[in-house]
């Protein structure tokens, strides 16, 4: 391990680096490689989340330190919130945070921190527990853009014991974290309890896991290609699929495909719903799926489209015959029954509110049973995915009128209070090819 290491990155003589110390082992052995190398102006940065009774000490070590190197330094505290939630992932949020805004005020070009192989190990074992996607387990990038800059992980490629080796060899001084010990964390309980027994058992992990994230990042990079072409021959239109191609490749590779083609239309679609789409892909009836953040595909004979949805409809409340409201979904009016006929006729009692349903929406049939909105949309197969955009008149929860429903399917209210008259709805614009 020479300051030479940082020639693989390729930086222009006299880069300005902002070096996080944390003033552990790691940290403090990367700070002293870059102060040797002859072209990198270095800027230190600690940062003390305020979580220990010894982290302002390990905050004033560094400081120190990087006095004796003779390079400057950037100080952080965590100014937290008493409601503020307080995790490893926000710890590490707020540390990130305060870096690249210190690289921003230090004007650095890039952003190093002390990661090595056995936190790579760390970080794969972790994210396969946690969820087994492929793309998380590229683990930890050696080099990436970040917030304008660069974040480099120059020690990457060495372990913690070489690392150690080192500090004592050159009598680089340093602070242990004693929170690294408390195994009620799930990264420490790996670190200590899980790891050990895994090297143990085979020498050659840390290599092994070294070799296993390159060429991960070079497969994920290759099928992500493969993926693009696929999406080209596959995508009819912005809101078309059509699957008949994909039937040729392994029902494995399907899967991916199908995933990485419904994150078009929804990012955060929940993997659990790729085999049920799957299997209806081919049928002779449309189905319905809900990818969740309001969109919705229909899945029938090969082809899988995206459901176009009406804009939300903020309730309007008609307190007299004639009046005008303009909404997003165009401009409705309620006229006298006479008046007009081009417009849709209702019975109602005012004041009516026009809205999209609600949960305790109920409507009275014409037998006199009332029955909850919900089992009248599925008595009367309104398709799932439109129930949420239908119009409504209603007086709280009491509905007198569903758009696209007939007006026989529905007991007018009390024939004293009752109105005929006329919805006329005037769409403000064509939202036919909205997205």
């Amino acid at each position: 391990m020479s300051p030479k290491l940082f020639q693989t990155f390729g930086f222009a003589p006299h880069t300005r680096v902002l070096v996080a110390v944390s003033g552990g082992v790691d940290s403090m052995v990367l700070l002293d490689l870059a102060v040797r190398a002859p072209d990198l102006d270095v800027v230190a940065a600690t940062f003390d989340h305020r979580l220990r009774p010894e982290s302002q000490q390990e905050q004033a070590f560094v400081a120190a330190a990087a006095a004796q190197y003779h390079v400057p330094v950037v100080t952080g505290v965590w100014h937290r919130k008493p409601t503020d939630t307080v995790s490893e992932a926000a710890a590490r949020q707020a540390r990130y945070d305060f870096l690249a805004a210190s690289a921003e005020t230090q004007q650095a070009a890039v952003v190093m921190t002390a990661h090595h192989v056995d936190d790579q190990l760390e970080t794969v074992l972790f994210r396969l527990g946690r969820s087994g996607d492929p793309a998380a387990l590229v683990g930890i990038r050696a080099d990436q853009p970040w917030h304008g800059k660069r974040l480099v992980r120059p020690l990457l490629g060495y372990s913690k014991a070489a690392i150690q080796a080192y500090a004592q060899a050159h009598d680089i001084d340093f602070r242990d974290d004693v929170s690294n010990n408390d195994t009620r964390y799930a990264r420490n309980q790996l670190r200590h309890e899980v790891i050990p027994a895994y090297k143990k058992q085979n020498p050659q992990l840390l290599a092994h896991i070294q070799r296993f994230t390159v060429e991960q990042a070079g497969m994920l990079a290759l099928a992500d290609a493969e993926v693009s072409r696929w999406q080209q021959r596959l995508q009819v239109d912005p809101v078309t699929i059509d699957w008949q191609a994909a039937t040729r490749v392994p029902k494995a590779a399907q899967l991916v495909l199908l995933k990485k083609m419904l994150r078009q239309w929804q990012p955060e679609v929940d993997e659990k719903i790729l085999p049920e789409v799957m299997h209806h892909l081919f049928a002779q009836s449309e189905h319905h799926f809900d990818l969740g953040a309001g969109v919705t595909i229909a899945v029938q004979n090969g082809r899988i489209r995206e459901l176009v949805l009406q804009p939300a409809m903020t309730p309007v409340t008609f307190t007299h015959i004639g009046q005008t409201v303009k909404t997003l979904r165009g401009t409705f009016s309620l006229q006298a029954e006479a008046s007009r006929d081009d417009g849709v006729p209702v019975r109602v009692q005012l004041p009516v509110t026009l809205r999209t349903r609600q949960a305790g929406d109920q409507v009275r049939l014409p037998n006199g049973v009332i029955q909850k909105l919900r089992r009248f949309f599925i008595n009367e197969k309104v398709p799932a995915s439109q129930r949420d955009q239908l119009l409504l008149l209603a007086q709280d929860h009491q509905v007198f009128w569903i758009e696209g429903q007939p007006l026989e399917r529905l007991s007018p209210p009390a024939q004293t209070d009752i109105l005929h008259v006329v919805l006329v709805h005037s769409p403000d614009v064509d939202r036919s090819e909205d997205r």
